[in-house]
């Protein structure tokens, strides 16, 4: 045997033992001209098996598919779930001297073992088209689509597989099951018990006698929406027409699309939410298009719930270089930097919750979004200490906003400064409105520098613009003390009343004798256990009562978050175990059960608004007290002459506060306000020589201590 034979032996039974338990895969495209009159093809494949096999199996079936003039693949993601899986994705660029359509094959020995089929090869075909169109001008780009590589249903559980189905030229997709004659498929079955609308690209699961594991090998193609044509420079140009039933009119381009579906034993409730996972906010919506920016990362917040399961993964299909991490609140994120490269193109992602009861795991239905990637955004430099975090913003990034109104959050004092180049402020991750937020592996301080109609406006219906930074601070058990959760006193500067400071601080009971150490923080709590709190003067100011305007409790640190409960509103206890023990005085003190609230997320902050007002005036909003909301307050602002009666509302917090847990409980609902935010990349390892920062394109905080690490603690 020659030794190129025995090359090709080798390889092949390399690329056999590395196929088998093959759980699907797609592919997508997309193209453009180069200057020589070639074409520079991107191709993007994924593929599932057992194992993270990242090899490139793929061979030209027909035409001229020119020459691999590029090659990376790694992991997106895995779950020992489902038979213990593991999705890769590979980005291959060709090069191809003319726009002439040709064909990228790959197949193998075997589908993952199932017990409907018993096992069987599997193929995978693409068919690519580079003919420039008639309308847009541009070569062809193929639909895009992705797909966890096994999907789960209950035996009992009806079950629509929304597939995704978007073309970036706007065109008609279908599906169809593949054709083994055209080598689109391996097994080629078409299952009983489902149901596959080729018009939505909708795979329905309505009952099935047999569990076990189903292979789907379908096709998604793209029609255009009206009659065009496509032109070439080596043959003739085509025409292409819309698609009309029993019509044998080619497609613009084909892409596989597979992946298998394992129906499992009967579940107790096929109710979402009960033992299969439901969505809730922020999740984003099937189907839904997100904007990234070139150079900053995308982070999409999915979170599920499920009264009989408790949620232990969220399961993803992405770009390379997609990661995953999971906050002290349950949120699960997903974070992908989109780069140069990926300018105008559209990309993919899928997900499902997994929930266990028991030995029982159960998936949700499946999400996916698009991601449209957009130019670079304002271009920020970040930096971070150990308690700062500094922001310069070149100001041609960001033109037409004006430099003088400028400032973070929603807070008036802290305004961000501008010269002829550079809008910059620099700010204590324990002020300004820092928000933190916690992972697994980092900690996050962000904040956001935002517009604002005039200084002296609270509100504005012009919000121009919103760039959130971050710090983020990786989680390191070389670091010597960690960070400090408990508030500190909370400073205000107002006219007629100086400068005065409160604090807010829980106690152990109604006696508001022992107040519970800061260095105890997070305070937990049982359910029903009160929560006894005061907020007093730090320095006695003489002549003043508190009064306490509102209070709510929310998941982070910043009381506009799109999730709260209120406690307290225009002055009356909201929740029904509110109770307050002062009127009238200088301090404010008051209770309520943990459980009304903190058992709706991991952590909890309570932000409270209060005002300070002139002892025993009638006039003040403190001499008011409870009202519906309909009575007009008091004005705070004064005449040159006229002495201050009351300040206006501020805001003081506390917490977090966690709840112990002894059972599962459910998660509220709140369907508003998509919260997926676009970052600018960067980082914080607390080494000197390794800080850096990021930055949101569209909110308070924890006094930290780090020690900085030595480079070889890494």
């Amino acid at each position: 045997m020659s030794v190129s034979s025995l090359l090709s032996a080798l390889l092949m039974l390399a690329s056999t033992a590395t196929a088998s338990h093959f759980y699907g895969g797609s592919m997508t495209f997309s193209s453009r001209k180069n200057p020589d009159g070639s074409y520079m093809v991107n191709i993007r494949f994924k593929e599932a098996f057992h194992g993270c096999d990242q090899s490139d199996y793929w061979s030209c079936r027909s035409g001229n598919c020119g020459s691999k003039s590029n090659y990376v693949s790694g992991r997106v993601d895995s779950s020992s779930n489902g038979g213990s899986w593991c999705q890769t994705e590979g980005v291959m660029k060709r090069t191809v001297s003319n726009n002439r359509p040709f064909q990228l094959h790959q197949s193998s020995c075997c589908w993952i073992f199932n017990t409907v089929t018993t096992g069987g090869n599997w193929q995978l075909l693409t068919h690519i088209d580079l003919g420039v169109r008639s309308d847009t001008s541009q070569p062809n780009r193929s639909p895009v689509a992705t797909t966890l590589p096994i999907v789960r249903v209950p035996q009992n559980c009806p079950r629509n597989y929304n597939l995704l189905s978007c073309d970036p030229d706007h065109d008609q997709v279908r599906c169809r099951y593949g054709v083994l004659s055209a080598n689109e498929c391996g097994m080629c079955n078409q299952h009983a018990g489902f149901t596959l609308n080729q018009n939505t690209c909708t795979l329905s699961y309505g009952n099935s006698s047999v569990r076990g594991v189903y292979a789907f090998e379908l096709v998604m193609e793209d029609y255009p929406t009206q009659n065009i044509t496509l032109n070439y420079t080596a043959i003739a140009a085509a025409v292409r027409t819309p698609f009309v039933n029993g019509s044998s009119n080619p497609p613009l381009s084909k892409i596989p699309l597979q992946f298998a579906l394992e129906v499992e034993a009967p579940a107790p409730s096929c109710t979402e939410g009960e033992y299969l996972p439901r969505f809730i906010h922020p999740t984003p919506l099937h189907g839904e298009h997100l904007q990234a920016r070139v150079n900053q990362e995308l982070e999409i917040r999915v979170k599920a719930t499920a009264t009989y399961s408790s949620i232990t993964d969220v399961v993803f299909s992405g770009p390379l270089n997609s990661t995953k991490e999971t906050t002290t609140t349950g949120e699960y994120v997903i974070n992908w930097t989109p780069t140069s490269d990926n300018f105008g193109q559209h990309f993919p992602i899928c997900f499902i919750a997994e929930g266990q009861h028991g030995s029982r795991n159960y998936q949700s239905e499946m999400r996916c979004v698009i991601v449209v990637v957009e130019a670079a955004g304002p271009k920020a430099q970040v930096t971070c200490s150990r308690d700062t975090m500094s922001v310069s913003v070149e100001r041609a990034t960001i033109s037409g906003i004006h430099g003088d109104h400028l400032r973070l959050n929603n807070n008036a004092s802290c305004l961000v400064s501008s010269n002829s180049t550079h809008v910059f402020t620099t700010f204590s991750l324990t002020g300004c409105g820092t928000q933190i937020e916690e992972t697994e592996e980092h900690l996050l301080f962000k904040n956001t520098i935002i517009t604002f109609d005039d200084p002296r406006h609270v509100i504005t219906r012009k919000n121009e613009i919103g760039i959130e930074v971050m710090c983020k601070y990786q989680k390191k058990s070389s670091i010597s003390t960690r960070f400090d959760a408990h508030r500190q006193a909370v400073n205000f500067t107002e006219r007629g009343f100086g400068s005065f400071s409160y604090q807010f601080e829980f106690y152990q009971t109604d006696s508001f004798r022992n107040l519970i150490a800061p260095n105890t923080y997070p305070v937990e709590y049982n359910v029903g256990q009160a929560i006894y709190m005061e907020i007093e003067p730090v320095n006695l100011v003489q002549n003043t009562e508190v009064f306490l305007e509102s209070c709510v409790a929310t998941p982070y640190d910043n009381p506009n978050y799109p999730i709260s409960y209120p406690i307290i509103t225009n002055g009356c206890g909201v929740d029904e175990t509110v109770h307050i023990y002062t009127s009238h005085e200088s301090n404010v003190k008051f209770s309520m059960e943990a459980f009304r609230f903190i058992g709706q997320f991991d952590q909890v902050f309570i932000s409270c608004s209060i005002i300070i007002c002139q002892a025993n005036n009638p006039y003040t909003r403190c001499a008011q007290g409870c009202t519906n909301g309909t009575v007009i307050a008091p004005s705070s602002h004064v005449h040159k002459r006229e002495a201050a009666i009351q300040t206006g509302s501020h805001f003081i917090s506390q917490g977090p506060l966690r709840l112990k847990r002894s059972a599962s409980l459910t998660e509220a609902i709140s369907p508003s306000l998509n919260l997926n935010l676009v970052f600018v990349a960067g980082c914080v390892v607390a080494v000197v020589a390794m800080v850096c920062g990021m930055m949101v394109y569209k909110s308070r905080g924890s006094k930290i201590n780090y020690q900085l690490l030595k480079t070889d603690e890494i």
